[in-house]
């Protein structure tokens, strides 16, 4: 096929920059999982990313100097042997840490480096990431400088031959094994497993690829590295779809905490809060489309007496009682209830005149009546009542002034002898 030098370049940044991501995420997922197997594969990650940006500086002198090919080329094809082995040779690690309860009983008493550590800390990963690109660096520097002393890969003008080096068949082998090892040891649990298992199948099929075609800009040369993006992004897609759908979780989290910050324990309905938000949204809208918004504030007759007579746990039932037949007599999606303080709810009523309150006022109070729960202490009835301050706004009505409205009235109820409503 025809050459296209362009290809080397877009191909390898892109690779570098993926696998460079793939490798953060991993390093800052490690101590948040607590898995010293991520560890290594971070650095497998971050050890294929310099690799690979030691190959392109290896084209660039290839190119550079002598054509497509000529000296430099041994040193690209000892990088990409390197590269190719060592991160499987890292996944294979990275497989003995995560399977080391499994191997145990093979493994006898032989220790690991990491495996005996189970809290893996910020330190580790600096230390894991120096570790890895100094030996990169290392390799890239050797190879580059001192090829002519390295046994002989390709032929230098064809870049052929890598396919009868033992170094080929031994990074293939390498690939096999640390593929099997993947299957044996994770056995497909997660998607994360199932991401790792076909980024070594990637690398894998890659390595066969290259060696198969025999020479550079042949066309399993480029299958070889059209297939190497899916190693490079096959884990990154996990962890961006798993970013996605913690984001979503938050999201959903978040969304439940404000509910939950909004609900009063006690009774089930709104809080104060609540209470003060909605009806300012409410008299704002209502000003807008010039309505009348109802208020009723309600409180029930005789609650310390209550309280006093039968004890708190029996008064916080009947609160719940008493918020719940409110809540129930609310059937429109605008209208809010909540615990106003103590034994006191309010009910907010957007678009409702004086007959719609009232109205309201009253199912209300016949829906406390019909809970019959026995108030003996109460010199109003004999079963737990309730009186109701009702007020309306009209449109531009500000929030202070409609509190105390309601609240004037719900004074007047009392005075009137409880178990009623008013209005002022």
């Amino acid at each position: 096929m025809t050459p296209l030098p362009a290809f080397v370049p877009a191909y390898t940044t892109a690779v570098t920059v993926t696998e460079l991501i793939t490798a953060y995420l991993l390093f800052v997922h490690t101590p948040l999982s607590r898995r010293f197997d991520l560890l290594w594969l971070a650095g497998a990650y971050l050890f294929s990313s310099a690799m690979a940006c030691g190959e392109l500086m290896a084209f660039r002198g290839a190119l550079s100097r002598n054509g497509l090919f000529g000296a430099d080329a041994q040193s690209a094809a000892w990088i990409w042997i390197l590269w190719h082995g060592g991160f499987p040779a890292m996944i294979a690690i990275a497989m003995v840490v995560n399977g080391r309860r499994r191997l145990a009983p093979k493994l006898g008493r032989v220790r690991f480096g990491a495996l005996g550590l189970r809290r893996p800390r910020t330190g580790h990963g600096l230390a894991m990431a120096g570790f890895v690109l100094g030996m990169a660096a290392i390799l890239d520097v050797t190879v580059t400088r001192f090829h002519a002393s390295l046994p002989v890969l390709v032929d230098g003008r064809t870049y052929s031959g890598l396919s009868h080096s033992p170094a080929g068949s031994i990074v293939l082998a390498l690939n096999v094994a640390a593929l099997a090892l993947v299957l044996r040891v994770t056995r497909g649990r997660t998607v994360l497993d199932l991401g790792l298992a076909i980024a070594l199948l990637a690398s894998t099929l890659e390595v066969a690829l290259t060696l198969e075609a025999g020479a550079r800009f042949s066309l399993g040369w480029y299958m070889a590295r059209a297939v190497s993006v899916v190693t490079a992004v096959s884990v990154l897609i996990v962890f961006l779809r798993e970013v996605t759908l913690l984001y979503a979780r938050v999201i959903r989290l978040n969304e439940r905490l404000a509910d939950q910050a909004a609900i009063d324990v006690t009774t089930a309905l709104f809080n104060r809060r609540h209470f003060n938000r909605q009806l300012n949204v409410t008299l704002r809208d209502a000003a807008r489309r010039r309505e009348t918004t109802a208020l009723l504030l309600i409180d029930i007759d005789h609650f310390k007496l209550f309280n006093d007579r039968y004890g708190h746990l029996a008064g916080d039932d009947c609160l719940h009682q008493v918020a719940q037949a409110i809540g129930a007599t609310i059937r429109r999606p605008g209208d809010t209830a909540a615990r106003y303080g103590g034994e006191e709810f309010a009910v907010i009523l957007p678009a409702t005149g004086l007959d719609g309150e009232r109205h309201m006022a009253e199912r209300v109070l016949e829906a406390i009546r019909s809970l019959g729960i026995t108030h003996a202490a109460s010199p109003t009835a004999a079963t737990v009542t309730a009186s109701i301050g009702v007020a309306t706004g009209s449109p531009g009505t500000r929030f202070d002034d409609l509190v105390r409205e309601a609240d004037d009235a719900l004074y007047a109820a009392k005075r009137e002898g409880r178990n009623q409503k008013a209005s002022v």
